[in-house]
């Protein structure tokens, strides 16, 4: 009777306790939720219309991927107000009713998709406003780097499309999401240490995980709030201390362009690589942004590194815009994404890059204008 009152007083004790620990944690997920950033919609690029950026943001909230062979996942197919996915998994803008000469394809991830934008204001939608002589195609996807273009761009030739105009728009996925320490071999994608945590080691992970969200997840990250003090010991990232990853990184991101160049014109078509605008570099308004700025010096040393390659390689189809969102003009609405003035820049440089084509005397662009 005896040990049985006693393991009664600690059941007791340990549902108690239980009890305790969700609360506290659920507590600290209300604060976490009241104390976070500034939600993008109320942020000063959207003035003119907050409700419209609200509705930007519903429908962006609801986007949803499943797997997708090769690249990784794909967004599923939806229809909203100021955001529609087709059922192959592209983001679809209306197209101008001009008779079409050619076909452009843009690859890219979610700046390029158009974050922070509906369908009419991305930069494949400005593009083809500006030049409704082309078919114009968004191929970009949330996250996707470089690499993940490059298999994409084959999985699009494999089906007998043949673009005659490819432009890939990169540098902040390769930068953001292959410096965290978690990725520890390359190539990668953003997603390599949650499918590895997750499929590969069997059923308790996935009660180890369930039991951390409900007991102490949000009670870490509130700790983690008010302890944490960046050092080069417990930095999430490790480009800045790991130059040799830094420079892999550069590498494959130029390797990554340079084949697929190599794809597009020898099957006919022109390829234009650039080098997207960043919050971390260059001199761009960004008061009114809480930005990571432990994750701004790892970032600033991949562009560092891509910087210098192209440089040395001189590829003309290689265009660097980093530098195009300097000035007192609120464009981003976080570290990479913008509002669609943002877009409407990129859309403009981009066409004036196009147009340029028929006056070059580069013999790799030549198959666009035979």
């Amino acid at each position: 009777m005896k040990i049985i009152r006693i393991l009664k007083v600690l059941a007791i004790n340990m549902a108690s306790f239980a009890l305790l620990l969700v609360l506290v944690n659920w507590a600290c997920g209300l604060y976490l939720k009241r104390a976070a950033d500034v939600k993008r919609e109320k942020l000063p690029n959207y003035a003119n219309d907050y409700a419209h950026a609200e509705k930007v943001f519903y429908d962006y909230n609801r986007v949803q991927h499943q797997y997708e062979p090769f690249v990784g996942w794909k967004t599923l197919p939806y229809k909203g107000a100021t955001l529609n996915i087709s059922t192959d998994g592209r983001r679809t803008h209306p197209a101008p009713a001009n008779q079409k000469e050619k076909s452009v394809h843009f690859f890219g991830g979610s700046t390029m998709w158009g974050e922070g934008s509906d369908d009419e204001h991305t930069i494949p939608a400005l593009f083809n406003e500006r030049n409704p002589q082309y078919d114009v195609y968004n191929h970009a996807q949330l996250a996707y780097n470089t690499r993940q273009e490059l298999d994409a761009l084959i999985s699009l030739y494999a089906v007998d499309t043949r673009p005659d105009i490819v432009v890939f728009y990169d540098g902040v996925n390769d930068a953001a999401f292959l410096c965290p320490k978690d990725i520890k071999q390359l190539p990668a994608h953003r997603l390599v240490p949650m499918y590895r945590e997750k499929l590969y080691v069997g059923k308790m992970a996935f009660v180890k995980e369930i039991a951390a969200k409900i007991f102490v997840e949000n009670t870490m990250k509130v700790i983690h709030k008010f302890t944490y003090k960046p050092t080069p010991d417990n930095s999430p990232y490790d480009c800045l201390s790991n130059p040799g990853k830094a420079e892999q990184i550069a590498s494959m991101m130029m390797k990554n362009w340079e084949m697929a160049h190599e794809i597009v014109t020898n099957r006919g078509g022109a390829f234009i690589a650039v080098l997207q605008p960043a919050a971390f570099v260059g001199k761009p308004r960004t008061e009114h942004l809480q930005l990571d700025e432990e994750l701004g010096k790892n970032f600033r040393e991949i562009y560092k590194r891509i910087q210098q390659k192209i440089a040395e390689r001189g590829h003309p189809w290689i265009v660097d815009l980093s530098d195009r969102f300097n000035g007192d003009d609120y464009i981003y609405i976080d570290f990479c994404h913008v509002s669609p003035n943002g877009n409407e820049i990129i859309a403009r440089e981009i066409s004036n890059i196009i147009g340029n084509l028929n006056k070059t005397n580069d013999v790799s662009l030549l198959a666009l204008h035979p």
